[in-house]
């Protein structure tokens, strides 16, 4: 529940306000940053209570201007999980002897709550595969119906960036190969060649509500050790060597305990029209995200995850929710013009994963149908009128083009076609939606607790908040429908030891010093659609330092397919962040 203090510093500050004014202006697409990005707000994180302050916010500026809630109190909520942590009792005991929890073993967040007991066996790398090139079993000895599973994480071909075993070495894709075998739990451990550090994987959320069904819990080598009449390191090195499964049958009696919990709160979309008088099943959606980091720390892409502090985020992307609010403003003042409805969604968790786009458009109404989407994300830091602004998405309707360059404005404008990206457009997108992605791009602030409203152009953003107006009511007002194109889809390349790569050709030389050199860029890879170029030096990927290939290599080896990277690089001695998305 919202503090009566926190509602009254709101509703102070709205009856502060000046009266409506439909016209952009610079003078309230500052104003509208400042309170959110306000050291107040503490950085909007999903389900806090300032997050719904900033929610409240957007509504009362929407309907002020008289826009019509879509959802009762235009809000559509959904729920959010910001952490998962250890709950009650959680135990692991082999053979009688009890282990230490966080320093022996660590259940994993996907695992489910449980009891279990039961003998154990240990089945390799935990693979059944039979393809045209690949055979590999590791259950074709052993009978595991109603037994725990020991299994080695990662796959036998440590070295081989492309190995074909990649695809089905993740943890979740194991577990639910033991579940289908009978296993009534899994033990996962890291070999010398995934790990170096004898440690358990820590309790880390994925944001994927769905459990294991069975319990899973990470344990050490040396807890490994324990259960085996080999080494869980000599058997490691015996299957990289020889390529052949190796399984053993272990006379011992696991029993486990299992508690976590998955803390919940409630995502907002803040969702407004203005309805056409002339059609009631064609839409348009301007969006922008307004949540941000919160605090900062670990788990929240913080650039500086070791420092607690306000992360404002007025660029990302305050900046973009004052732009849609203005262009709701001056919309509404033309609405007898419309030929469609226009609707203004705030979307909440972007920066967990999309999830406040993916669940408006998994939870939209079929038989209305949307046209086209406008996002906003980052559109407060023109750096220079000849830089401009960047437009993705030209290339997923036949008819954007013409509209891009249908205005003369006074800064650059350069588009990039696919419809994937980084930002709340991608789940449209996926549902054959033309989109277009307005961003100024990333800085050296991104993700810090520097992206501050001192740094905000708001001159700037009101020339691009101007023609993208324009280029909104161009859609508005005409009855004809786009013809959507699609440019692809998201980067998927066959899975490497990576993982996800850049698509770039590394200096493997070693003369830079503190940072990775880039030599190549693959064309129309990650890197390439980011905007990295050859002779940019890689300084720091997802904040973590880069002083050489083989940080670099180490940095990747953490990135997953589908999310966006922060890479900042040394280009011609000044320091740029560019976001690619993997």
């Amino acid at each position: 529940m919202v503090s009566l203090l926190m509602t009254l510093t709101l509703s102070i500050f709205i009856s502060c306000q000046p009266s409506k004014n439909s016209q952009i202006t610079s003078n309230e697409i500052l104003s509208h940053i400042s309170y959110l990005a306000s050291d107040s707000l503490k950085g909007r994180y999903p389900g806090t209570d300032e997050s719904f302050l900033a929610a409240q916010y957007i509504s009362n500026q929407l309907t002020e201007y008289g826009l019509t809630p879509f959802f009762d109190n235009t809000f559509q909520t959904f729920d959010i999980v910001t952490e998962c942590t250890l709950e009650g009792e959680n135990y692991l005991i082999i053979n009688g002897d009890s282990l230490n929890i966080e320093t022996d073993f660590m259940p994993l967040a996907f695992s489910v709550s449980g009891e279990k007991k039961g003998y154990v066996c240990f089945a390799g790398y935990g693979f059944d595969l039979n393809t045209d090139s690949l055979t590999w079993n590791d259950y074709a000895d052993l009978e595991v119906d109603g037994k725990w599973v020991l299994l080695l994480r990662e796959d036998p071909e440590p070295d081989n960036m492309n190995s074909e075993f990649i695809p089905f070495a993740g943890d979740r894709a194991k577990v639910t190969l033991a579940k289908d075998k009978g296993a009534i739990g899994v033990l996962l451990v890291n070999g010398l060649n995934t790990s170096k550090k004898d440690i358990p994987v820590p309790l880390s959320y994925d944001q994927n509500l769905s459990d294991a069904g069975i319990p899973v819990i990470s344990i050490t080598r040396a807890v490994a050790n324990q259960l085996l009449t080999s080494s869980i390191e000599k058997l490691e090195s015996v299957m990289i060597l020889n390529k052949k499964p190796l399984t053993e049958k272990i006379e011992a009696t696991i029993e486990a305990k299992v508690q976590i919990t998955h803390k919940k709160a409630t995502g907002r979309n803040v969702v407004c029209m203005i309805p056409s008088f002339e059609t009631s099943d064609q839409f348009i959606v301007i969006g922008a995200h307004y949540d941000h980091l919160g605090m900062g720390g670990s788990g929240v892409s913080s650039r500086m995850p070791d420092t607690i502090a306000v992360h404002n985020g007025a660029d990302d992307n305050a900046s973009g929710i004052a732009g849609m609010i203005e262009m709701a403003g001056y919309a509404k003042a033309h609405q007898k013009k419309l030929k469609k409805n226009l609707l203004f969604v705030a979307f909440d968790a972007e920066e967990m994963g999309l999830l406040g786009s993916k669940y408006f458009v998994e939870n939209w109404s079929k038989d209305k149908k949307i046209t086209t989407m406008l996002n906003f994300d980052m559109i407060g830091r023109m750096k220079h009128d000849t830089i401009g602004i960047s437009i993705g998405g030209s290339g997923t309707a036949a008819q954007f083009d013409s509209l891009i360059n249908n205005q003369t404005v006074s800064f650059k404008i350069t588009t990039s076609p696919d419809g994937y990206g980084p930002s709340d457009h991608a789940p449209f997108y996926s549902e054959e939606i033309p989109v277009l992605y307005f961003s100024t791009g990333a800085h050296s602030d991104y993700h810090t607790p520097f992206d501050d409203v001192d740094a905000i152009k708001p001159d700037k953003e009101e020339l691009i908040v101007k023609y993208a107006t324009e280029l909104m009511l161009n859609l508005a007002v005409n009855s004809d429908t786009l013809t959507f194109q699609s440019t692809g889809g998201p980067q998927k390349s066959r899975r490497t030891r990576l993982k996800v790569t850049l698509g770039i050709v590394p200096d493997f030389s070693g003369v830079i010093q503190n940072g990775l050199g880039i030599d190549g860029v693959r064309p129309d890879g990650p890197a390439d659609k980011g905007g990295l170029q050859k002779g940019d030096i890689i300084t720091s990927i997802n904040g973590e330092e880069v002083t050489n290939i083989y940080d670099y290599m180490f940095r990747l080896s953490k990135l997953k397919s589908g999310t966006t990277a922060i890479i900042e690089i040394n280009r011609s001695n000044q320091k740029e962040v560019k976001l690619i998305q993997l």
